[in-house]
């Protein structure tokens, strides 16, 4: 019996012990899945700190996606970490954000790049743009081409992330993308709404630095010589300039930049300078001084200019007084224009000079009449680059043509007419380095390029007061597509005078070319433009413009002759036409002339629309002419 019972209290405490294991078991697992769900809520908040802190609006889109990709890559280590946002009028995801944080052999580095600059070494690169359609509402791994992505939309579909190649996730790495990315929506608000809220400041504060550089110039002689003197050497290429006139006692230097302390220094001091400077010039409105010339040794000794050097002197007035203009071209430098194109840009900057400044004294008691400057601005605009002389008054001529086809009443016409004048007005409110700027834009360069147009509105809203004008010039970037800027009008909401100067603007594009881009053949821009007609622009302007030069075109369908005399085809400056042999002759074309005077505007007989249009007749009847 007593056996028994010690087999009872022995088969009881031996269940106890068990029982009691277990739960000291289980009291272990608790405790550490507790500590465990500690430890995932101490590193989601973590997370969520980081990405709070360093999250700064004021820091611009890209900046902080770059931040949040980071963040990304601290959870999934992967090559390549790509942000998107959504554009609702493409619908389409753009591109905003790009990281790489490994090299080819798999060493971890830092970022290579941001943004869109591309890197060869990386073994993918994420397209621009990605179509809405297809893209998942959950995060899964997708296959783009051959390579495996980990595709991560945001919450409303307001981004989408790209991380790859990569295979698979854990369960645990799912879960941490999946709060991170919680955080995102509200996060990717902010964002995108202060970034427009900066570029509406954008506006607003390059409108007021326009105007008030507007204004200054209207009355401040000295702000329309710096402003003009600065886009000159900007666009030629040149650092050193100044202007000088004489005074009492010495000489009066308002504007300057680019030379040495030194150099400054005589040019302000040195009354010998200026002596100098008009004894070389003498009875000539402008002159070349090259270093093989009688008065260069004196002059560089005095300016302390050494090396091979051209020093540009030309002479304008404002019916008081008389000045000089001096610029210094560095031979040795990189350039790819002719001493007769810069001593041609400068005759046309002296004259524009002496225009302004008579003008700016005729208007001073007349504030409101600034038609007459502004024109002159934009014109002086386009004639300090050889590549755009006569652009406005392209721009006007061709939008009364297309606006006379489609039968506007005639205050319309002459409204469109000056605002297709103005169009590039709003550049004032731009710096040189940006507006003159050879190539592609930076996506932040092309969001400030595109406030020329809202500038430009803004100055003749409040400089003229004529509103169907500023709204003209205020949508000429519009698409008809919805696709333009800045408001992204489409169809009948873009006023038909915006839309004209659309088409003459693309047509003109195409036809005239650039230091870094060959013009296209005449048909073969005229045909790229009426492929535009619906999508990009407007149908029956493209039209009326097609429509008259058949008309123009079939009245001289078999001489051989060009449409109309070059320098009126493409508006020449007097200053081009003055030494082109080709001027005022009625007999020959252009381009038959054993010389002209095509490069002083950057242009070549081969590629000029005028000498293009007349071989497309000329081909189409092969080669027969009468």
């Amino acid at each position: 019996m007593l056996s028994r019972m010690n087999d009872l209290l022995a088969a009881y405490a031996g269940a106890g012990i068990a029982v009691l294991g277990v739960l000291l078991v289980l009291s272990f697992l608790v405790l550490l899945l507790q500590s465990r769900a500690r430890r995932v809520q101490a590193n989601r908040l973590e997370q969520a700190t980081r990405l709070l802190k360093n999250i700064k609006p004021s820091a611009g889109v890209e900046n902080n996606l770059n931040i949040i990709l980071e963040i990304y890559s601290g959870i999934v280590d992967s090559h390549g970490y790509a942000f998107y946002l959504r554009d609702d009028s493409q619908q389409k995801y753009l591109l905003k954000s790009v990281r790489h944080l490994h090299d080819v052999k798999g060493r971890k580095v830092a970022p290579t790049y941001n943004r869109l600059a591309p890197d060869k070494k990386e073994t993918y690169q994420p397209p621009i743009s990605l179509s809405v359609e297809g893209i998942g509402k959950e995060m899964d791994v997708v296959q783009e081409g051959r390579v495996p992505l980990l595709s991560i939309p945001i919450a409303g579909g307001k981004g989408l992330i790209r991380i790859g190649p990569i295979e698979s996730i854990s369960g645990s790495v799912r879960k941490r993308l999946e709060f991170v990315n919680e955080l995102l929506p509200q996060v990717v608000d902010v964002l995108v709404e202060t970034d427009r809220m900066k570029i509406q400041t954008d506006i607003v504060v390059t409108s007021e630095t326009a105007l008030r550089s507007v204004s200054s110039m209207a009355l401040n002689a000295d702000a329309v010589m710096k402003k003009t003197l600065e886009m000159f050497a900007t666009s030629m290429g040149i650092s050193d300039a100044f202007i000088s006139f004489q005074a009492k006692g010495g000489f009066h230097v308002p504007v300057l930049f680019g030379w040495t302390a030194s150099q400054e220094n005589a040019i302000y001091q040195d009354r010998e300078v200026g002596a100098q400077l008009w004894r070389a010039i003498a009875q000539r409105e402008d002159v070349v001084i090259r270093p093989n010339n009688a008065q260069y040794p004196k002059l560089s000794n005095l300016l302390n200019v050494r090396g091979q050097e051209l020093l540009l002197i030309g002479k304008f007035t404002d019916s008081i007084r008389t000045g000089l203009l001096v610029c210094r071209v560095d031979l040795a430098g990189e350039t790819e224009l002719s001493e007769e194109q810069y001593a041609t840009s400068m005759r046309a900057l002296t004259k524009a000079l002496s225009r302004l400044l008579r003008i700016q004294n005729m208007i001073k008691p007349m504030t409101n009449n600034y038609i007459d400057l502004m024109k002159l601005l934009s014109k002086t605009i386009d004639d300090l680059n050889p590549y755009t002389v006569g652009y406005s008054e392209l721009m006007s001529r061709y939008s009364i043509i297309i606006a006379q086809e489609l039968g506007l009443p005639q205050r319309e016409i002459q409204d469109i007419a000056l605002a297709a004048y103005l169009s590039n007005i709003g550049v004032l409110g731009l710096s040189e380095e940006l507006y003159l700027k050879e190539g592609k834009f930076s996506e932040i360069e092309f969001e400030k390029m595109k406030l020329h147009a809202e500038v430009g509105a803004e100055i003749i809203e409040m400089l003229l007061g004529n509103q169907a004008v500023a709204s003209y010039v205020r949508y000429h970037h519009e698409r008809m597509d919805g696709h333009g800027y800045p408001e992204g009008l489409r169809g009948s909401e873009i006023p038909m005078g915006a839309k004209i100067i659309a088409v003459v603007q693309t047509f003109l594009a195409k036809i005239n070319g650039r230091k870094y881009r060959t013009p296209l053949p005449f048909d073969k821009a005229l045909e790229l433009l009426k492929n535009a007609a619906g999508s990009q622009l407007d149908p029956q302007a493209v039209d009326a413009l097609v429509r008259w030069y058949q008309k123009k075109r079939s009245a001289v369908k078999t001489t051989g002759q060009a449409l109309g005399p070059c320098w009126e085809m493409t508006c020449s400056t007097a200053e081009v036409c003055a030494n082109c042999p080709a001027y005022g002759q009625v007999h020959l074309n252009c381009w038959e002339m054993d010389t002209n005077n095509c490069k002083a505007h950057g242009k070549s007989c081969e590629s000029c629309f005028v000498y293009t249009e007349a071989m497309a007749r000329r081909n189409a009847l092969g080669g027969k002419v009468v």
